[in-house]
């Protein structure tokens, strides 16, 4: 049975993933997922994280949920700019780093 889901929020992005890392195809995409997809998954944790809804994050970035979700859904390119406001919205540091290749 479907666990039941919280007031007012839908499925979380831990959920979400949890379920479908379990298609073996899905966790191969995942895998070669580039680095929009991984920016968006860092984004949607850290706003989660944060216990905000996409609307809250986009009011405290000053622009429209619907840009928050493209964000999230990684349809959309972010700038450093960008990255930087959603850091301070989250009252988080944003931070890039050159790790050597696996």
């Amino acid at each position: 049975m479907k666990e039941k889901r919280r007031k007012g929020r839908g499925t979380t992005l831990r959920q979400y993933l949890g379920e479908e890392m379990r298609d073996p195809e899905f966790r191969r995409l995942y895998e070669e997922a580039g680095i929009e997809l991984r920016i968006a998954l860092e984004i949607t944790k850290a706003r989660e994280a944060a216990k905000m809804t996409q609307r809250e994050l986009a009011d405290a970035m000053k622009t429209k949920q619907q840009t928050v979700s493209r964000i999230e859904r990684g349809a959309q390119n972010v700038t450093i700019e960008t990255l930087e406001k959603i850091a301070r919205a989250l009252k988080r540091d944003l931070q890039v780093r050159f790790v050597p290749i696996q």
